[in-house]
C-alpha cells in the first residue's frame, strides 16, 4: 500500500499548511496595528483640536464619567420595589387552641411610600451632579487643550527653525562657492576652504539635531490624544496673538467662562441638593400592607391591610445629614480657593506676558533690525578683501543666532498668551477664531 501511504502523508502535510495559513491570517487580524488611522498630515490649530474632540480616545474617556453620572439619574427616578412575604401555619398538637382548622397561611403585599419628596430629592441630586460631571469634564478637556496648543506652538517653533538653519545652510553654501573662486584666483587659502567646509557641516548637524526635536514634538502631539504614530506637521502663521494684559477686563471674563470656575460652582451646587436629598431621607418611609388570611379544614378567608413605619429612634438619619454639610463646607472651600488661585494665575501670567513682550519689542528693534545690514556689511568687505573670513563667518553665525534667539523669544511670548488665555477661559474662543 505505498500508493496510500503517500497519499496519506500528502493529505497530512496539505492539512499542515492550511491550518497554519489560517492561523497566520487570524493572528494578522488579531494583532494590535501601529499604523495610525485616517488622519491628516498637516493640522491648524482649529483641525488639531477638531481631531481631538471627534477623534481621540481620551477624550472619549474623558466623557464616560458624564454617562456614569447619567446612569446615576436613571436609578435615583426608580421606584423601590414592593415585596411579598407567605406564611403559614401547621397545626401541632392534638387540640387546636390557636384557630380554626388544622392549616392557616397568609400572604402580605409590602409597598413603600415615598411621601417625605425623597424620590424627587434624589432625582434633582442626581442631575445637579451629571451637570457638576459636564462642567468637570469640560475643565479637564481644557486642560487638554491647553496642552495641545503647547505642542502646536512648540512644533510651529521646531520647524521654523529647521527653515532657519536650512537656510543659514543655504547662505553658508553661497559663501563657500565665494571662497572657493577666491582660493581659485589666488586671494585665499586653502585653509579658508576647509573651514567653510567644517562651518557648512556643523550647520548640517544642527538641522538633524532640529528635525529630530520636530519628529519628538510630532509624536508627543499623537501621544497626547492616544494616536500611536502619528505624527502630524502642523501649519499656521507663527507669531504673538495680540492678548490684552488688563487683567481686570480678563478677570471678568474668566468669571463667566473659565471651565475650572465652573466646574467649582456646579461642584458646589451639587453638595446643595445632595444636602437637601439627605434632609429628605431622613424621614422615615411607611410601607402600606395588604394580603390576606387563609384556613383549611374547615376553609375561611380574611383578607386585611395595615401600615408599617419605622421608628426613628436611634438612627434619625444625622450620619447622612453630616456627611452632606461637610461635602458641601468642602465645596464651597473648594470654590474660594479656586477662585483665588485662578486669579493669581492670571496675573502671574498676564505679568510674565507683559515681560516677555518687552523683551520681544527690544530685541527685534536692537538686534534683528541690525543684522543684514551687518551680513552685508561683512560680505562686501571680504569680496573688497578688506575683511577676513572670521569676520563673515561671525556675521553668518550673528545672523543665524539672532533668528533663532527671536524664534525663542517669539515661542516664549506665545505660551504666555496663551497661559493668559487659559486662566481667563478665553481659549476656546480663540481656538474656534484661529486659522
Amino acid at each position: 500500500m505505498p500508493g496510500l501511504k503517500r497519499f496519506r502523508s500528502r493529505g497530512v502535510r496539505a492539512l499542515v499548511l492550511m491550518t497554519s495559513l489560517c492561523c497566520s491570517r487570524v493572528l494578522a487580524t488579531a494583532a494590535p496595528s501601529d499604523a495610525p488611522p485616517d488622519l491628516p498630515r498637516e493640522v491648524t490649530i482649529r483641525q488639531l483640536l477638531q481631531v481631538a474632540r471627534d477623534q481621540s480616545p481620551r477624550y472619549a474617556s474623558l466623557r464616560t464619567r458624564i454617562e456614569i453620572a447619567e446612569a446615576e439619574v436613571v436609578a435615583a427616578g426608580v421606584l423601590p420595589n414592593p415585596s411579598i412575604k407567605y406564611e403559614r401555619w401547621d397545626l401541632s398538637t392534638q387540640r387546636n387552641t390557636m384557630f380554626e382548622g388544622r392549616l392557616q397561611e397568609q400572604v402580605t403585599m409590602e409597598i413603600p411610600l415615598l411621601i417625605a419628596g425623597q424620590r424627587g430629592a434624589r432625582v434633582e441630586a442626581a442631575e445637579r451632579q451629571v451637570e457638576a460631571a459636564q462642567a468637570a469634564t469640560e475643565a479637564e478637556i481644557a486642560g487638554v487643550n491647553f496642552e495641545l496648543w503647547t505642542l502646536y506652538l512648540k512644533l510651529l517653533a521646531e520647524q521654523q527653525r529647521v527653515e532657519a538653519l536650512e537656510e543659514a545652510r543655504g547662505q553658508l553654501a553661497r559663501l563657500k562657492n565665494i571662497v572657493s573662486g577666491r582660493e581659485q584666483a589666488g586671494n585665499a587659502s586653502p585653509y579658508d576652504v576647509l573651514r567653510m567646509d567644517v562651518e557648512l557641516k556643523g550647520v548640517e548637524t544642527r538641522i538633524d539635531e532640529a528635525r529630530s526635536e520636530v519628529e519628538n514634538t510630532a509624536g508627543r502631539i499623537g501621544e497626547a490624544l492616544g494616536f500611536a504614530g502619528w505624527k502630524p506637521r502642523v501649519v499656521g502663521t507663527f507669531g504673538t496673538l495680540g492678548v490684552t494684559t488688563d487683567v481686570n477686563k480678563l478677570w471678568r471674563h474668566a468669571e463667566q467662562m473659565n471651565p475650572e470656575l465652573d466646574a467649582a460652582r456646579r461642584s458646589e451646587i451639587a453638595a446643595g441638593a445632595d444636602v437637601e436629598r439627605a434632609s429628605r431621607e431622613r424621614w422615615p418611609v411607611p410601607a402600606l400592607l395588604v394580603g390576606t388570611t387563609w384556613t383549611a379544614k374547615p376553609y375561611g378567608n380574611t383578607p386585611y391591610s395595615g401600615l408599617a413605619v419605622d421608628i426613628p429612634l436611634f438612627d434619625y438619619g444625622q450620619g447622612g445629614m453630616a456627611r452632606a454639610e461637610a461635602q458641601k463646607r468642602a465645596a464651597i472651600l473648594e470654590r474660594q480657593l479656586t477662585a483665588a488661585r485662578t486669579r493669581k494665575e492670571l496675573e502671574r501670567a498676564a505679568a510674565l506676558l507683559e515681560r516677555r513682550r518687552r523683551t520681544l519689542d527690544q530685541f527685534a528693534s536692537e538686534v534683528i533690525s541690525q543684522i543684514p545690514k551687518l551680513h552685508r556689511m561683512a560680505e562686501d568687505a571680504y569680496r573688497l578683501g578688506k575683511g577676513s573670513l572670521l569676520d563673515l563667518l561671525d556675521a553668518t553665525r550673528s545672523r543665524t543666532a539672532a533668528r533663532i534667539n527671536y524664534l525663542d523669544l517669539l515661542e516664549a511670548e506665545t505660551e504666555a498668551e496663551i497661559e493668559v488665555l487659559k486662566a481667563s477661559g478665553l481659549l476656546a474662543d480663540r481656538a474656534e477664531r484661529a486659522g
